[in-house]
């Protein structure tokens, strides 16, 4: 593993030393990466890089970036939101008659969305001070931007104009949290993949609820397992877990009492006494029946193992992304990237639908989202070059030299295929066609590049 040319391995090996996994899928993409990352770093020898993991800080942030999707906003699933407010919380309330606080875990909190995202609704149902909310992120550069408590506009899409109006605070386009609620929310670096849990003596155990979402989609068999452990441990007796639609099931890897709702699979550890548990979720159904929101119990295994695969395959994405393209088609812009939106969130590994939320926002002119997305196909992806051109277009103003690379990674694929070869995600678009804009594209921001040195 020595001189230039990243080995077959690597992906794995800067994967372990970050305390990250991946599926057997993804390790193509992670190695494209990596070297990427080599590349702008000007680290030649693999051996060199993964030693410098792990002790230099910025070089690992940026080694974890490269290696994960990080998309979040204020509210995301809000069918969940609405299922902790009319659900849980109230029983979380009515078990703290000794009016201890109740405890809730953001896990793989990202810049802090989720957390914050939580205070509010706990402000809204005026429990906020009755409530301790702990957050987590692997990444430190990413709870420094947690920590400061200001957002874009594309950060807050979900949000009802009445909580923007009370909670933030705007200034050129910015929008800082209130002080109140940025103070209610305690932030740890954690390593899902490395750090032992529970973790009492990190405050980081004997949690009333816990959401881990988005989180475990990207993990591999083994270390999902592991972490189901870990998250049942964490739990309080009756305390809840939250993962998102789309991550892998946890019933089969931890003694949770599993129970399916249309905002996803709920998990909970039950109290000590059965006879408490029983009564505990018969108040829960009985909410959920009065909310139209049912809460169904389930067997263990079978039950849950058929709900889990009514999950849309290739054939429903496909039919969501012609809807998308059509809309576009048609001028109803708007629309399609309402469309495209909500189509990431369910489908979080799909670079078709990343690709055309990208291009809507292209269209929009929010082009510092429409790279973080162009970004994120080319993380699951890296040989996408319509992507590829796409990004340099985005940065052409705001970063050319990454333009530049980007326009070059695209042209270079180009010239690799036949001319007449169709590229994926660009209708009617062939290598040829693609490269000769490419080309332009290039010689327009090395022309501006070398004007400006004059």
């Amino acid at each position: 593993m020595t001189g230039g040319a990243p080995s077959p391995n690597l992906a794995e090996q800067a994967a372990h030393r970050v305390g990250l996994s991946f599926p057997a899928s993804r390790k193509g993409a992670i190695a494209s990466a990596i070297a990427r990352l080599m590349v702008q770093r000007g680290i030649g020898d693999s051996r060199s890089f993964l030693d410098r993991l792990g002790l230099d800080e910025d070089l690992t942030d940026d080694a974890i970036a490269a290696m994960t999707v990080s998309e979040t906003h204020f509210f995301r699933n809000p069918a969940q939101f609405q299922l902790i407010r009319q659900t849980m919380l109230p029983e979380l309330q009515r078990r703290r008659s000794d009016g201890s606080p109740v405890r809730i875990w953001s896990l793989g909190c990202a810049t802090g969305e989720e957390p914050y995202s939580l205070a509010i609704l706990c402000d809204e149902e005026g429990l906020l001070e009755n409530v301790r909310i702990s957050a987590a992120d692997i990444s430190r550069r990413s709870l420094v931007t947690a920590k400061a408590a200001e957002y874009g506009e594309w950060s807050l899409r979900n949000t009802d104009h009445r909580l923007r109006k009370r909670y933030f605070t705007s200034c050129e386009a910015r929008f800082r949290l209130h002080e109140r609620l940025r103070r209610q929310v305690e932030f740890t670096q954690l390593n899902l993949g490395t750090d032992e849990l529970p973790a009492p003596e990190r405050n980081l155990a004997d949690f009333d609820l816990i959401l881990c979402r988005n989180v475990l989609v990207y993990l591999d068999a083994i270390a999902v397992r592991r972490i189901a452990r870990q998250l049942f441990a964490c739990l309080s007796d009756g305390g809840w877990l939250l993962t998102a639609p789309t991550d892998p099931p946890l019933w089969q890897y931890a003694p949770f009492e599993t129970s399916i709702t249309p905002a996803g699979v709920i998990y909970r550890r039950m109290m000590a006494h059965s006879d408490t548990s029983k009564r505990s979720i018969s108040r829960v159904t009985s909410v959920q029946c009065q909310t139209k929101n049912p809460l169904a119990r389930v067997p263990p295994a079978r039950a849950c193992v058929a709900d889990a695969r009514k999950t849309l395959g290739d054939n429903a994405v496909k039919a969501i992304a012609r809807q998308i393209r059509s809309r576009s088609d048609m001028g109803e812009t708007r629309d399609a990237a309402r469309l495209a939106a909500q189509a990431v969130e369910s489908h979080p590994l799909s670079a078709e639908l990343h690709f055309l939320q990208g291009l809507s926002q292209m269209t929009h002119g929010e082009t510092d989202a429409a790279a973080a997305a162009l970004r994120r196909v080319i993380y699951l992806d890296s040989d996408l070059a319509a992507a590829q051109f796409f990004l340099g277009v985005c940065l052409k103003d705001s970063d050319p030299q990454a333009a530049l690379r980007a326009l070059e990674n695209a042209l270079l694929f180009c010239l690799s295929r036949p001319q007449r070869e169709r590229v994926v995600l660009m209708s009617g678009a062939t290598a040829g066609h693609l490269a000769e804009r490419a080309r332009r594209e290039i010689g327009k921001i090395r022309w501006h590049l070398g004007s400006e040195g004059l």
